[in-house]
């Protein structure tokens, strides 16, 4: 009985760990810069208002207004399979969105930690 329980056990951990774990997280703005431009398959998703975004946003970012009703449905047309950048202007709306995205099943989602703000404060471009 012993034996058969241990079984199990190691049964159960080696299906676990086989299992897609989801990557990403909260990055600094040098960090989340560095890594979008060494990510084949990037995707930068601004979230903010579309008036936030005339204003200055990242080169090649894609605009998702997180207050718009309709942006659960518009996530849900994305690719999961590409690894997703977003930022907002200081880090709110991003990370519930990139938390909206783990949950339908995105497994690469990276936060721009204190949003678009701190991108502009380590003099990073925009464009305009």
């Amino acid at each position: 009985m012993k034996h058969l329980f241990s079984f199990f056990v190691i049964i159960g951990l080696a299906l676990s760990s086989c299992q897609s774990q989801p990557s990403g997280g909260l990055l600094a703005a040098k960090a989340f810069n560095e890594k979008a431009k060494t990510t084949k398959d990037a995707v930068i998703l601004d979230v903010r208002t579309p008036d936030e975004f005339a204003a200055g946003y990242i080169d090649k970012a894609i605009n998702i207004d997180f207050y718009n009703d309709g942006f659960a449905d518009e996530v849900k047309k994305l690719d999961k399979s590409k690894s997703y950048f977003v930022y907002c202007k200081a880090g709110g709306r991003s990370a519930s969105a990139a938390e909206l995205m783990r949950k339908a099943g995105f497994t690469k989602v990276y936060d721009l930690d204190g949003g678009i703000t701190s991108w502009e404060e380590t003099k990073l471009p925009l464009v305009h």
